[in-house]
């Protein structure tokens, strides 16, 4: 552990990558850990049946997103969707499933005895990802899935790609990446605060967004999938990363809006890199040879989130500062000239997913 910590003391490369908080003591403070590590003792309220100090936190993360109720999740996303999935189904039901939803959501469904029908959202063959399930895909599988008794769908994607779906069908959205982004539609959406804004890994949010989400079920549900002695650092720093949603977002987001602004006017100079634009312009995706570009990076301090193959993805925060913007630009613009255009395409996923062969 020692080792570790020492490595963790000496890592100061510019991150673009998760935690969403970017290691930023000088915005953020610097606050944890030990005297925070404590448990339900008096006057601390208890996650299992918040009455207190949690509960006000539940209530003000319901006010900042809107929702009919908002549950604290220290199992992050998993646990939530675990949770979730068996809060609005039962044992042999049918499930409507993105092909491209997270590992969690089959695990869901290997847990729960659900049976898949599986949604393929369409691909993009240039940058060998997944894009947005179309209303057209989604009414084919509803169709064909009368019986179905949920959908689960990814919006967004790591890669930033929304999908946007009107039905009558329960859903639960798995949002982890969007946390900082209004909520969509849909009965249950789940957030990963750790992924884009200023909270410790592991930390999360369930929105219920619809009256005909069972509560005492979902609640039931989440006792379950979490644990009984939740780490009070990770509460800390939900209700912490609340309050400095509440005092700072209409300057953070702003800000971080014109970083964005900045940057993807920029990368139009660029002659062989190509950024990809999604939805959420949070999400930088470039395509490049990706362990090279990697490697250039971190020769200017500067880690990615991923390279793989084609693919360098970036992630950002309102926790960004303009210098690690302009690090980031000049580190790409002295890049730009090194690399070749990529041409490669992609073909088609076909069955069978990594993730069942992993199960």
């Amino acid at each position: 552990m020692n080792n570790l910590l020492s490595l963790l003391q000496q890592n100061n490369k510019i991150p673009f990558h998760m935690p969403g908080h970017k290691r930023n003591a000088a915005l953020l403070g610097n606050a944890l850990p030990y005297a925070l590590d404590i448990t339900e003792i008096e006057g601390f309220d208890n996650l299992q049946r918040p009455q207190g100090l949690l509960l006000n936190t539940m209530h003000r993360a319901k006010s900042l997103w809107n929702s009919h109720a908002t549950y604290l999740s220290v199992n992050g996303s998993t646990g939530a969707i675990l949770a979730a999935v068996r809060a609005m189904t039962s044992p042999g039901d049918k499930i409507i499933v993105a092909r491209n939803c997270h590992m969690s959501v089959f695990h869901a469904i290997e847990l729960c005895s659900l049976v898949p029908a599986f949604l393929e959202p369409e691909w993009l063959p240039a940058w060998g990802i997944y894009g947005s399930v179309t209303q057209q895909a989604f009414d084919t599988a509803r169709a064909q899935h009368p019986d179905a008794a949920l959908c689960v769908l990814t919006s967004p994607t790591y890669e930033g790609i929304l999908s946007e779906i009107t039905t009558d069908l329960p859903m639960i959205i798995d949002a982890a990446h969007g946390a900082h982004l209004p909520l969509p539609a849909g009965d249950i959406i789940i957030h990963s605060l750790h992924k884009t804004l200023p909270a410790l890994t592991q930390t999360a949010l369930l929105h219920v967004n619809s009256p005909r989400v069972d509560l005492e079920r979902l609640e039931h549900n989440l006792r379950i999938f979490q644990t009984s002695s939740p780490s009070y650092l990770l509460l800390a720093s939900i209700a912490e990363c609340v309050s400095l949603l509440e005092q700072h977002r209409t300057t953070w987001f702003p800000a971080w809006e014109q970083r964005l602004a900045a940057f993807y006017t920029h990368a139009k100079r660029w002659q062989n890199l190509a950024l990809f634009d999604p939805c959420d312009r949070t999400k930088l995706l470039l395509r490049c040879e990706a362990k090279t570009a990697a490697t250039l990076l971190r020769a200017r301090n500067i880690e990615p989130e991923y390279a793989h193959e084609t693919r360098l993805l970036l992630l950002t925060s309102p926790c960004d500062t303009d210098d690690m913007m302009h690090a980031l630009t000049a580190a790409l613009d002295n890049l730009d000239p090194k690399a070749s255009p990529i041409t490669r395409t992609f073909p088609t996923p076909t069955p069978p997913y990594r993730w069942f062969t992993d199960s």
